[in-house]
């Protein structure tokens, strides 16, 4: 996964006080991405709807009705109209689009911006193969939730654990691993020896983990890369 950085410095006033028990959810505006290609407004409706899955489900975040909407985004590259989506009672505003599109890769830039201080807060740009894109979805949540959280993000996270089925007398155990939303599951292990004990190196490349085999206890490396 290819990440070019294109920041630009800002400051404004928007953020969520995430350490009362009680918080109500920001509104934010999530126009799907424009593109001069279909296949690139496609792509940019997928990664747009995962955004929105990834920050609703953490309750922080209320998603505005697109319905609503009063400006049309054709791409990262317009500039809001603030007026219209304070209308809309958006307090951010997110805009993307897909740039570049071949058959196998894709590039798309997105930006966030504070609709009160009418000023952008975050935005980059990434290049990946098509079958990446869930991730780049998840790693624009990630963005998103940190500039406006001051917390670092977990959607662009997995899951690496035990998995049990069978009967109570044959238990058969298989190392999986999966994200941290449920999806790209898969198996490690084909389930023959008993496995325990499952942890992520310092990179996340690779999982340890202790498995019996023949009834020795022997520690093993996977990579899950």
């Amino acid at each position: 996964l290819c990440v070019c950085v294109v920041t630009r410095p800002a400051f404004a006033v928007l953020s969520i006080n995430i350490d009362r028990g009680n918080v109500d959810p920001l509104p934010i505006a999530l126009p799907f991405g424009g593109s001069d290609f279909d296949s690139g407004k496609e792509i940019g409706r997928k990664v747009v709807e995962l955004v929105q899955e990834d920050l609703v489900r953490s309750g922080l975040f209320r998603s505005i009705n697109r319905r609503a909407f009063i400006q049309q985004i054709e791409g990262a590259k317009t500039l809001p109209q603030f007026a219209s989506w304070r209308q809309v009672s958006a307090s951010a505003l997110l805009t993307s689009g897909i740039s570049t599109v071949t058959d196998k890769e894709f590039e798309t830039e997105f930006r966030l911006w504070d609709v009160y201080a009418e000023k952008q807060i975050a935005g980059k740009v990434f290049s990946t193969h098509h079958e990446n894109w869930r991730r780049v979805a998840h790693l624009i949540s990630d963005q998103v939730y940190h500039r406006l959280t001051g917390e670092e993000g977990y959607f662009d996270s997995r899951i690496v654990y035990v998995s049990e089925s069978g009967p109570g007398l044959k238990r058969v155990k298989r190392l999986a691993i999966m994200d941290q939303d449920g999806e790209n599951h898969r198996y490690l292990t084909d389930g023959k020896d008993l496995v325990l004990t499952p942890r992520f190196s310092p990179s996340l490349q690779e999982v340890i983990y202790l498995s019996y085999r023949d009834g020795i206890p022997k520690v093993f490396i996977r990579n899950v890369d």
